[in-house]
């Protein structure tokens, strides 16, 4: 079946004039936000009806409003790795990937850890040092979120306990950057690409990518490995998905749509020229995934609550 004979078929099953609407648990502006409006034009495109995104800032107001949502295709939703790790804090939400329909992943990056131009690190070595005799701040999204998790696990490989990092939580990566520029935290390990302006810009730099491989937008910076001599690696996804109980004829119409923009050559420019790095991932793929992140994460967060 053509692109065109799908659209139009979307458009008779949907024909209401509703539009989809997207959510987003996140600030407007931030990495997620922004990662989310270009798929939803592209999605918006190949599906021939509206697809409009809705911040729901914060990671547990955001994911409980996609879990919560009727499940009739009509709200999607981008979840991302923190749905692997609210639930193992249990007085702060119950929400795992089973509450959710998987669609398809597009974006799948690392963290890299970013410091002050001028701070007294030059090198992830020097800075891990530091570390083993005092303790840090870092910065960068909820207590419980991924880029803790990616710096705590970093210590953890290097043999430094988690309480030498001291969290200033904040509703996004980005406002983690901020706190580092503004001298209230000493480390943002954020991704490379939602830094990019403050690094481009001379406030940042970042020692090294939690990436088995260079970042082709700086190729400058080191991975870990390269940097320490230790394999960690930390990849942080956002996805697409529906609420459990979605319909299968809605979720195949959005998959369908989805592989369809893995496949477009702009979507890729487009996300080639933001720094986007793209991993695709659909169904059943992304489902083991969510269920192997979901491991990995309680693994460290025990770290964290000192229970391991």
């Amino acid at each position: 079946m053509t692109a065109e004979a799908l659209r139009a078929q979307g458009d008779a099953a949907h024909s209401s004039g509703s539009s989809i609407e997207l959510i987003i648990p996140y600030p407007q502006g931030g990495g997620t936000d922004q990662r989310s409006r270009l798929l939803a034009r592209h999605l918006a495109a190949e599906l021939g009806e509206p697809v409009v995104p809705v911040n729901r800032t914060g990671a547990i107001v955001g994911h409980t409003a996609i879990a919560q949502a009727q499940p009739d295709g009509r709200t999607l939703g981008m979840i991302t790795g923190e749905i692997g790790m609210m639930h193992w804090h249990r007085d702060l939400s119950a929400l795992t990937w089973r509450d959710y329909v998987p669609l398809a992943v597009p974006y799948v990056e690392a963290a890299a850890v970013i410091v002050r131009a001028d701070a007294p690190w030059t090198s992830l070595e020097q800075l891990l040092a530091a570390l083993r005799e005092r303790p840090l701040t870092g910065s960068g999204g909820p207590d419980f979120g991924v880029w803790k998790f990616a710096m705590v696990g970093l210590m953890n490989r290097a043999g430094i306990g988690a309480s030498q990092l001291r969290w200033i939580p904040t509703l996004s990566g980005e406002e983690g950057v901020a706190n580092v520029i503004a001298g209230h935290a000493d480390i943002a390990p954020i991704t490379m690409t939602d830094a990019r302006a403050m690094i481009f810009g001379g406030q940042v730099r970042a020692l090294a990518t939690m990436e088995d491989r260079r970042h082709p937008m700086f190729p400058e910076v080191p991975t870990v490995a390269e940097a320490i001599g230790l394999p960690w690696r930390v990849a942080h996804w956002r996805g697409l998905v529906g609420p459990a109980g979605m319909p299968d004829a809605a979720r195949e119409r959005i998959v369908r749509a989805a592989r369809r923009i893995a496949a477009d050559p702009a979507f890729d420019e487009e996300c080639r020229r933001n720094g986007y790095s793209l991993h695709w991932r659909f169904d059943r793929d992304f489902a083991d995934y969510m269920v192997q992140d979901d491991r990995q994460f309680g693994e460290v967060i025990a770290l964290l609550e000192g229970v391991a």
